[in-house]
Formats: C-alpha cells, structure tokens, sequence
C-alpha cells in the first residue's frame, strides 16, 4: 500500500513499543463509543470510524441481541460489554439490511423498523441502514454474512468512476442532502394528496368535484389523474421500459394496478414490480445531480423557504421524495402505496420539466399568485415554451390564493390571517402544438407538519375558475405572454479534476451560476407600464359620503392590447396610438400583463397594516433544529 493511503496522524502504539498505522478511513482499535443518534429511543446502535478508531455506540434501550451482527474478537467483545454495561436487555428482533442514498456514507445505524418504514407499521425488525457509498473499512466490524449482503448494494468508488463532465457527477462525489425521517403520518396527514374538507377541495378541483374518492371512472379529477398518469408514463419512458423489460403493457394494467402503479406477483413471497419506482429511476440522474447541487450550493434553503433563489430548485426538487422511494418496498400497505405513487408521480413530472424551468421576482410572485381570471380568449391563446414546464417563485401564503376580490383586498391592506400553507409554483404540461394541456396541474406547495415541521409536495388541481385552478392559468400565462430572460451560458471550469465536487462548488459560486446557469432557469423579465399622468381625485363617493381609505386591484391580464415595437435599443419606433401609429410597423397587439394598482392613491390604506408574508409558526421555531452532520462528533 503506497504511504499516501496511510493515516500516520492517528496512529496508536501498542504495549510492545510498535506503532500501528491504519489506512484512510480504516481502524486500529475498537471502542465504545457515543453519538448523539443513539439519544433516539428507536436507534439501537451506530457504528462508525473517526481518527484510526472503530465506535460502537449503545444505550439501555438497545437489542441485546445485536451483538450478533458483529465479527468475532474486538469488535464483538467491545460491543457485547457495553451492552452489558449499558444494561441492555433482548427484545427478540431479528436483522435486516436495507441500503438508502439517506444514511450517512461515515457511520452505520441500527435502527427499528417502524421509524423508517412508509406506513410506519412495526415489523419486529432491527434494520442495518447503510450507504451504498458508505466507508467500506466499515465491513470489516460485520459478521462474513451480514458483510457479504453489504457488499452486493455498494457501489464503486470515486477513482473508479471518473467522471469525465460536469454532468457525469453522482452522489458518489458528495453525499447529497439529507432529511430526516419523521415518524408515521397521521391519518388526513400524508404529504400527497389532500382529501379534507368540501371547501378545501372545491379550491383544488372545482365545484364538480367535491368528492374525491368517488370511485365513478367519468368523475372529472379521477378521469384527469388517470390521464396525467398515462401521459407522465409515457412521456418519462417508463412504460416502454415496463413493455420492453418486464413484458407489460401499461394500458392493458387493471384500474387498481395504475393507480397504485404496482404489479402484484403471483408468488406470495416476491414482492411484485413497484411501477412508481421504475418511473422515479428514468430520472435517476437528475435528482441525484439536483442532491449533489444542493449539498454544494452556497446559498442555503432558509426554515420557512423564504428569500428563495433561482438555483434553490435543485433542494426543492431533490426533496421532493426521500431516496427510498427508487427503491421498491415490498412491506407498503394499500394506502401507503398509494401515497408513494402520487409522489413518484408528481416528482416524475417536475423532472420532466428540466429543460424549461422559470423563476418569477419576490417583487412579482404576490400579483402571479392573486392574478385575476383569464379571459376566454387570452385562454385560448395560451402557449408553453415546451412540453413540460415549472414555474417557482417566493412562498405566497394561501389565504391569499384563495380569497376573492374583497377578501385579497383586505389582505393587502394588511390583514392575513395566520396560516403555515404556501405555494411556491406549480408544474405544466403542454400538447405537442404547444397548447396548454389543461388535464391536470401541479401545485407546489409547503405547509408546517405538527411533528415534521416545514414540508412540500406537488399538489395535484384541475384547471377552472376555482382557486386553483385560475392560479395554474395565471402561471400558464405567464409562460406564454411574459418576457422571460434567457440564462446565461455555464461557467467555463478553469481548474481541478473535470467533474469533481469541488469542481462543481467553484462553479456554483459562480455568478452566472447563481444566475440559473447551470439549471437552465428563465428569469422573468418585467418590465412596468409607464406611469400615466396623475389626475385630481373626487373625494367623494357615489353615496355622497367622503371617502377615508384608498384600495387595493388584483393583478390581471389585459387582451388585444396595442404593444409598442421598439429597436435594438429599447426605443419606440414609432407613435402607439396618436396619428401615424399603423399596426405591423409601429405596434402589435397582445396580452399585456397588469400588477396589482392603487385605487385612490391619494388616500391612506386601512390601518394595522401587517406583512402578508409571515410564514413562520411559533411552534416550529421553538423546535430545536438537530446537529448539522458536520457537527455532530464521536465521544
């Protein structure tokens, strides 16, 4: 072994005089050890390397039983003893072995079964939770057996690959971002689809679609979910990888088979094909490439995800489902299963949208969320910038979403009433013409979990004159009439190994690479209406009455709408509408977008004004954030 592989700085000399030198990342010495994971009452044991030494971490609340996991000598005296000392007793679960991208690459977990599994059932298991790129000195603490299924989930390591691009980085560069995992949903509780309350739903799906769990195949949501579902199949090419590897026709599937995207088998023991993971690994590639950005990034998401920025898509999307879900699960229930489908299936199709994602100003994302209704013919006009497309933008609380005209009035003069629900965007689809595709919409959106914290998800909604559904024609119009701004070309990479992390860190710092560079992000570019002469107010209103306060006009779209035709330089060529404007030569006509205005500027706002964007819950800042990993030390 070349000395360079040699850790010397934490060698260990022994009673006979002779030092010992283990290799990088190996160990030298087994001891017991402690870390704050073992604190959790559902972590059994860690086990991990840090300066030549092997820990091995338990507690009172620990299986007794685990100590078979460990290879004879050191490493099973040392953790037998601590058990003993801990006072650990047998619980009689017996041991599995499930890799993830989520475990740590620096240490090993045991933990139970219930705290990782989707539906939270308690199995009786004892899970050995690994990264495949985990340290693989760490195989040596293991029984032969336990090491050898180990062995067959990891994956080469970082010399092996050699990525030859920037776009040739994996997680096995850098350990992509983490979230932990929270205990089981409640019922009513679950990231995907909400199913709560005739209001609520009538503001996702419209007055016609009141109930939906209506198992009627021509109810409007059902018929729409089953069409998207088709469509991101096909679009993603995971139904001709489901024909070509497994010989199934998508279209030929039972009703039940699509919606939960699972195949049963019809031996009892095989767990069938989890349809929504074979979608979730066609876009394997970018939402590793998306976890990799994200742990690299300088720019961090913030708890409430506010003063979001263009290249903060990779954390949202990469979060959008934990790295289990490419994996198929063989213990989900029905309703998990469910769950886990939507979920691959909404993350699938924002990642369909790589190509074309858009990001509106914080100045700007209030009037896009609160725009009013489309008329019939700037609806008719609408046209996508391609097949798929996400828009994403500051987090706008939902009260004001959802509010009419003089509910949005009174809170824009300040009075939101307290609310953890936000959206951030929302996923498009688009027919090969380039017409919307009115099937179905994604809505991203955030809210504060009681146990979780602060979480988001693509909610599904039906295009209509709902709450939603004019939310999602706002933003198609948008991407059809606005002037978005092209990104920048990638930064040039002027040093280090080609397609390494710190390749790709230097790059992110970079300001094109802020800019949206390197996620191909269009920047809205907004230019304001010129400002018409002020003229003098009548202070009195049609009762008579002299008026107090000035009010407040959503944001709209205007339609056959004459558009000055400029040069090079930004200049009018020519009169728009006074004598000699012709149009074609001096002005076109089109939609023309409005934000929100002033009635009666003359006059004061309604008092006790408040920020409309206070997302913040007290309960979720009175939580203790945990250790960054970085942070957290063996002792």
């Amino acid at each position: 072994m070349k000395t360079a592989y040699l850790d010397y700085g934490n060698a260990a000399v022994g009673n006979d005089g002779v030092a010992r030198v283990a290799p990088r990342g190996g160990w030298h010495r087994v001891v017991e050890g402690h870390h704050p994971l073992i604190d959790n009452p559902e972590v059994h044991c860690v086990i991990g390397v840090t300066k030549g030494r092997l820990h091995i971490a338990v507690d009172a609340g620990s299986d007794a039983n685990l100590q078979r996991i460990f290879a004879d000598g050191p490493c099973a005296t040392v953790a037998r003893t601590a058990l003993q000392k801990a006072g650990a007793v047998a619980h009689g679960r017996t041991i599995a072995v499930s890799p993830g991208e989520a475990w740590p690459r620096d240490y090993v977990v045991l933990m139970e079964d219930h705290a990782i599994s989707a539906d939270g059932e308690d199995r009786g298991e004892l899970i050995v939770g690994f990264s495949p790129e985990m340290n693989p000195y760490l195989l040596e603490a293991f029984t032969p057996q336990i090491a050898d299924v180990m062995r067959q989930h990891m994956v080469p390591t970082v010399s092996d690959r050699s990525p030859s691009t920037l776009e040739g980085i994996a997680a096995s560069v850098l350990p992509a971002p983490r979230l932990e995992p929270g205990p089981a949903s409640r019922p009513g509780l679950d990231n995907g689809l909400v199913v709560g309350g005739p209001a609520w739903q009538r503001f996702w799906f419209g007055d016609d679609s009141q109930d939906v769990t209506a198992p009627d195949p021509t109810f409007g949501f059902t018929a729409a979910l089953h069409r998207f579902r088709t469509r991101v199949m096909n679009d993603s090419g995971a139904a001709q990888i489901l024909a070509e590897e497994h010989g199934q026709n998508w279209d030929e599937l039972t009703a039940d088979q699509q919606e939960q995207m699972h195949i049963p088998s019809s031996a009892q023991a095989h767990p069938g094909l989890d349809v929504a993971a074979l979608m979730l690994r066609t876009r394997t590639e970018d939402w590793t490439w998306d976890g990799v950005y994200a742990r690299v990034s300088p720019h961090r998401l913030a708890e409430d995800l506010t003063d979001l920025h263009p290249t903060d898509v990779s954390a949202l999307r990469w979060g959008l489902v934990a790295p289990k879900a490419f994996t198929p699960d063989r213990r989900l229930s029905p309703r998990s299963r469910r769950s886990h489908a939507l979920a691959a299936l909404t993350t699938t199709a924002a990642y369909l949208a790589v190509d074309h994602t858009h990001f509106i100003p914080e100045s700007l994302a209030l009037d896009v969320a609160t725009t009013a209704a489309l008329s019939r013919g700037n609806r008719a006009a609408l046209r996508l910038p391609g097949p798929w497309a996400m828009v994403l933008h500051e987090p706008v609380p939902l009260p004001a979403v959802q509010a009419d005209d003089e509910e949005l009035e009174a809170l824009l003069d300040g009075q939101v009433p307290g609310s953890s629900y936000a959206v951030l965007g929302a996923v498009l689809a688009a027919h090969p013409d380039h017409t919307l595709d009115t099937t179905l919409g994604l809505v991203l959106l955030t809210s504060v979990h009681p146990e979780r914290g602060r979480q988001w998800y693509l909610q599904p909604a039906l295009y209509g004159d709902h709450g939603a559904g004019r939310l999602l024609y706002s933003y198609a119009a948008q991407l059809a009439f606005a002037k978005w701004r092209k990104p920048p070309k990638p930064p040039v990479q002027e040093r280090g190994k080609t397609g390494s992390a710190k390749a790709l860190k230097r790059l992110a710092k970079h300001p094109d690479a802020r800019a949206g560079a390197l996620h191909r992000m269009n920047l809205l570019d907004y230019t304001p209406p010129p400002t018409e002469p002020r003229f003098t107010p009548d202070t009195t209103s049609d009762s008579g009455t002299e008026l107090e306060y000035g009010t407040w006009r959503r944001a709209s779209w205007t339609e056959n709408t004459r558009i000055g035709i400029r040069d090079e330089h930004g200049n009018l060529v020519g009169p728009v509408y006074k004598e000699g404007a012709v149009e074609g030569q001096t002005y076109i006509r089109g939609s023309v977008f409005r934000p929100r205005s002033r009635i009666r500027p003359d006059l004061p706002l309604r008092p006790d004004t408040r920020t409309i964007y206070q997302l913040r819950d007290a309960a979720l800042e009175e939580t203790e954030t945990a250790p960054a990993e970085d942070d957290v030390e063996w002792r």
